[in-house]
């Protein structure tokens, strides 16, 4: 009559071992996801400053009169986007501190432009002869 709730106290200890493996796997697992967020966001920045450049060298070979729109993505933790000089440069908040991505132009970009709001934006971008212009013609920045 004594061995009639072993199974249960049997069961509780089995649970309670697992809830005490499982919690601390999943606090980790919370902690990494942010890690993850933030390598997925710089990832997204280099290849739009990829992209931006990349045009920005197509329409100055192009010549005069030339021009493109173009769609770039502007993920969440970007505090800012500069085109203006010879670079385009996108700045990362990080949970370690401000990163920048850089890609360089082999063409001056006149009236630099600067963007402080995630989203996407279209650009247009247009070869002024001795320089490349570069507009935002519309946006649908995401509110932080």
């Amino acid at each position: 009559m004594g061995m009639k709730g072993q199974v249960s106290n049997e069961l509780l200890i089995v649970v309670g071992f697992i809830l005490l493996l499982f919690i601390p796997l999943m606090s980790v697992m919370y902690l990494k996801l942010g890690d993850a967020n933030a390598d997925l966001s710089v990832l997204q920045a280099h290849f739009s400053a990829a992209r931006v450049a990349y045009l920005i060298n197509a329409i100055g070979y192009m010549g005069e009169g030339s021009s493109i729109i173009t769609e770039v993505y502007v993920p969440n933790n970007v505090k800012r986007v500069s085109i203006e000089g010879h670079e385009v440069v996108f700045t990362a908040g990080l949970p370690s501190g401000d990163s920048d991505v850089v890609q360089p132009t082999d063409f001056r970009i006149s009236d630099g432009r600067t963007i402080t709001s995630p989203g996407r934006y279209r650009l247009e971008i247009t070869n002024l002869g001795d320089m490349v212009g570069v507009e935002v013609a519309s946006s649908s920045a995401v509110m932080p």
